[in-house]
């Protein structure tokens, strides 16, 4: 008993001589709780839809004023006046999620006691949020069907909804998560194989030299992140070649385009990394920051798994600071949708901004650690 009383004091020694790994094991159980308590949620609280009315009758308006009465639909164009390729732009370019048709000689197939059909197109690329919408436009028409057959005094149906899922037709699951799963893994790889550069250069007692080399900081930052981006690319292209071929994702855009947006995302990944190689004293304590702050966020507030508009306030403005929020609509838009480079302007634009904050953030951190040093 003695000698085993000596191992467990050993061991609690070596563990509270480790407080920096003893904080993580306490706040990543406390950030998991939190971030799943409020994240986890199927919950729409926003659907973006246009209405294309060709009938521009009585009941019809009374239709989309049901629709716009419901408090999730956001109805983008009421009339006939958006056409109806425009509203396929949006939905690609991911503006929309559904669009309501309602045809020609509805009112009048609805005043002669005839049945009617009522078309919705609904973005599949979704399939969680896809169905979800689904139930919504439902819920609707029993609800207007139910005041127009009591209206009448009729017992049957008198409308009825024809669905078209988009660029998932046959709605299978992995065409959503297999791509975001992409993203979520591209992300975590960069930011694992920068973060430990610097602490393994700190750990081996290099970083000394590194610190009085006539190179400036931000020289040194770009120089370790750059082989890494060859690698990362080289990486990202195994895992979209064997999603395509394994699974049968298919890829209905420009690899061009998905190359250019992967190339910022990616030094995004790679500078995160850096910026916590620079503050972590050991190499596994940046690999454990490196995988608590890109693996949970990036699973569950970036869109991957939860839809945005089901996060709270607070987490949905946190969203915007990660990268794969970004990439995740470009992904899946170039790959699923078949989008282009115009409809991913903000997406790029966001992505540039975090690779310039991130890079300026890790050289400042840098130069501070350099500047002590000396």
């Amino acid at each position: 008993m003695g000698r085993i009383k000596a191992i467990i004091v050993k061991e609690f020694l070596h563990i509270l001589r480790d407080p920096r790994s003893l904080t993580m094991v306490f706040i990543t159980p406390l950030v998991m709780i939190f971030i799943l308590g409020y994240s986890v949620s199927y919950d729409l609280d926003r659907v973006d839809a246009a209405v294309i009315d060709h009938s521009q009758g009585r009941l019809s308006r009374q239709l989309v004023q049901s629709i716009a009465a419901n408090g999730v639909f956001v109805l983008h164009g009421r009339g006939a006046s958006l056409p109806l390729d425009r509203a396929e732009e949006m939905l690609r370019a991911g503006a929309l999620r559904a669009i309501v048709v309602i045809p020609p000689g509805f009112d009048r197939r609805l005043a002669a006691g005839a049945a009617a059909e009522v078309g919705l197109v609904i973005d599949g690329s979704d399939v969680n949020v896809a169905n979800l919408v689904q139930q919504y436009s439902e819920r609707i028409l029993l609800e207007f069907n139910a005041g127009l057959t009591a209206a009448r005094g009729a017992t049957g149906l008198p409308l009825r909804l024809d669905t078209k899922m988009y660029f998932n037709p046959e709605a299978r699951s992995q065409f959503f998560f297999i791509p975001g799963l992409i993203a979520v893994i591209m992300l975590m790889i960069s930011a694992l194989l920068t973060s430990l550069s610097i602490s393994r250069e700190r750990e081996s007692g290099s970083l000394a030299l590194l610190f009085i080399s006539p190179l400036r900081s931000g020289e040194i930052i770009v120089g370790k992140t750059v082989p890494y981006i060859i690698v990362a690319l080289l990486d990202g292209a195994v895992i979209l070649l064997f999603a395509r071929f394994w699974f049968g994702i298919p890829l209905r855009g420009s690899l061009l385009v998905l190359l250019a947006f992967a190339l910022l995302y990616i030094v995004a990944g790679l500078s995160l990394g850096i910026l916590i190689s620079t503050a972590a004293p050991t190499q596994r304590t940046a690999m454990l920051a490196a995988l608590l702050i890109t693996m949970l966020p990036s699973f569950l507030l970036s869109g991957f798994i939860f839809p945005l508009d089901s996060l709270s306030p607070v987490l949905r403005a946190v969203s915007y600071a990660i990268p794969a929020t970004y990439f995740l609509r470009i992904i899946r838009g170039v790959v699923l949708k078949g989008a282009a480079l115009r409809h991913f302007w903000f997406e790029g634009a966001m992505l540039l901004v975090l690779c310039a904050g991130l890079l300026a953030a890790a050289t400042r951190k840098f130069g501070r650690q350099r500047k002590a040093a000396q």
